[in-house]
């Protein structure tokens, strides 16, 4: 066979089987790379919203307590507004438990961890709820500021757990 026939057949077997499979490999891996950073944005955008909704639940609550510990009580305009931004973060904050257990299953560390600090913020809430309902503030105090030590405690675990699931995917 001479050198033209041999140059001949493997131009043919390049542009005819090699190039189109090499465009479909290298068309395949981009797609699962463009998949992969997809997924990690929405993980991570999930993890943000989760964490950001667990502060500013805990903001709202600590300047609700900070207005009831003046007296300022829920016939106040700023106490009635405030009362009502505690209730929205803390629902957001359920709403974020909820795309967790979507995104990373029901029994993943971040979404347990989550879930203890949602607990944590429904118990300060109860003891909370004491205090609005006529306690001396003495009464509710320490119980408080326990609860808010452990929804502390709690938050700090999800977070750890968060950035475990965000180095986990890379």
């Amino acid at each position: 066979m001479s050198d033209v026939m041999v140059l001949a057949i493997v131009s043919v077997v390049v542009t005819g089987i090699g190039a189109p499979g090499i465009t479909a490999f290298s068309g395949r891996m981009e797609t699962r790379r463009s998949h992969r950073l997809a997924v990690q944005k929405e993980c991570r955008d999930v993890l943000d919203f989760a964490a950001e909704q667990l502060t500013r639940s805990q903001l709202v609550t600590a300047y609700c307590i900070s207005l009831w510990s003046r007296g300022i009580m829920d016939g106040d305009d700023e106490a009635i507004e405030y009362l009502k931004r505690r209730n929205h973060a803390n629902e957001m904050a359920r709403t974020a438990y909820g795309r967790l257990r979507v995104r990373f299953g029901p029994t993943a560390p971040v979404t347990r961890h989550y879930d203890d600090a949602v607990e944590c913020m429904r118990r300060l809430t109860d003891v909370l709820r004491g205090y609005r309902a006529g306690d001396t503030y003495g009464a509710w105090e320490q119980q408080a500021g326990a609860e808010s030590a452990e929804l502390t405690a709690a938050g700090n675990k999800f977070l750890t757990a968060a950035k475990k699931a965000l180095s986990a995917q890379r």
